[in-house]
């Protein structure tokens, strides 16, 4: 039996978790060698009693090895244990991590997630919300960071998809199996993110169902393979507050996005920053706040250098150092508030890009948005 083949065994039984695993290791020196071991050897393992020694001994009885590999193969899925160079490095770290991980995608994207964040939120969003979510993880493909979520609905299906469109890296972690992806809704969202250098994690075997003890284990993957997680939206009982209290417990940053105080999809972000979390306005409080740790591997957002490009001060759109379709916003913007839909209508271009590039505009510091989906030329802002 090779090794990773003995993990993905210990994973599947009933009653071993990663701690129970770590003091069999101990014991035993290999997980090869803790399937070989006697029921009367194992029961002498501290937290190991009669009845998961039996378990772990006649392992055959309660899983199916082979089984489980040819669904493995069948489905082009990589197994990752901590022996692997491509296994997170920060999630190695946290005090239970996972036996294995199940990955459909790009394995390479996970070694890039010690520069990444988490970005969570309520599945009852509101527009406020969505709009949030969409602008940090837009921003956050646009800086380079990876962007990890739960693919659940709401505020994680719109993470992963503003990823997406902004051509970046995002990681879905699972609370089910990889072949029962769960919500059924977000099957095509987790191949088109398989297929575009992202990645869909699992630590269940192929098979599992979610339930109400798999999603609380999901969660502390979520937050332990990232540098920080982000909570855009949530109510007081929200599962996300469950990610950020593993997140504070595994030492990874907490930022929560504030809202309205009569809203109850905001009580929980309100919470989080009353018990200390760092607020957030845009993805530069990120960059901010984690600006002087030493080599993230990922690229930092810097705005361009500004300088006057005219007499009087004032810098015209031609003069600035922008992409194209930048440029053209600007120019529309001029120093008069102008309505988004107005500038998508416009400018001959998906409603996606003008977004994306509006956004960049913001990250930017030229322009601002203004309540009623309006935009306004920031004063003295000048690109040479």
């Amino acid at each position: 039996m090779e090794r990773v083949e003995a993990w993905v065994v210990l994973n599947m039984l009933p009653g071993i978790g990663p701690l129970r695993a770590r003091q069999l290791l101990t014991a035993c020196g290999s997980p090869q060698a803790i399937l070989e071991a006697s029921s009367s050897k194992l029961v002498r393992v501290p937290g190991m009693g009669a009845h998961l020694a039996d378990v772990v001994s006649q392992w055959r009885v309660h899983c199916d090895l082979e089984k489980e590999m040819s669904m493995v193969e069948q489905a082009g899925v990589a197994l990752l244990t901590q022996d692997d160079d491509d296994y997170p490095e920060l999630l190695a770290r946290i005090y239970d991590p996972p036996l294995c991980l199940y990955v459909r995608g790009d394995r390479s994207v996970l070694p890039t997630l010690r520069g990444a964040v988490a970005i969570v939120g309520s599945r009852r969003t509101t527009q406020y919300g969505v709009q949030m979510a969409r602008r940090l993880a837009t921003a956050a493909a646009y800086a380079g960071w990876p962007v990890v979520s739960g693919l659940a609905r709401g505020i994680d299906t719109v993470a992963h998809e503003a990823v997406l469109q902004a051509d970046g890296r995002t990681v879905s972690v699972l609370g089910s199996g990889l072949g029962r992806v769960y919500p059924q809704e977000n099957v095509d969202l987790a191949r088109r993110m398989a297929a575009s250098r992202g990645a869909v994690v699992s630590e269940f075997p192929m098979m599992s169902r979610p339930d109400k003890h798999t999603f609380p284990m999901r969660n502390r993957i979520i937050s332990g393979m990232t540098r920080g997680t982000i909570v855009v939206e949530a109510g007081v009982k929200s599962g996300s507050l469950i990610t950020a209290s593993q997140a504070l417990e595994q030492n990874r940053q907490v930022f929560a996005v504030p809202g309205r105080v009569d809203s109850p999809q905001s009580r929980g972000c309100h919470m989080l920053i009353k018990d200390g979390a760092a607020l957030v306005e845009g993805f530069e409080d990120i960059l901010e706040e984690f600006a002087s740790l030493p080599g993230l591997g990922v690229r930092p957002y810097s705005a361009p250098s500004v300088e006057p490009a005219c007499g009087d001060g004032q810098s015209e759109a031609g003069d600035l150092q922008l992409p194209e379709l930048e440029q053209s916003i600007y120019a529309l913007v001029d120093q008069n508030e102008m309505g988004i839909d107005d500038i998508v209508t416009a400018l001959e271009e998906p409603p996606s890009k003008v977004l994306s590039s509006l956004l960049m505009l913001e990250m930017r510091h030229l322009v601002r948005q203004l309540p009623g989906r309006r935009v306004v030329r920031r004063q003295n802002d000048m690109v040479g």
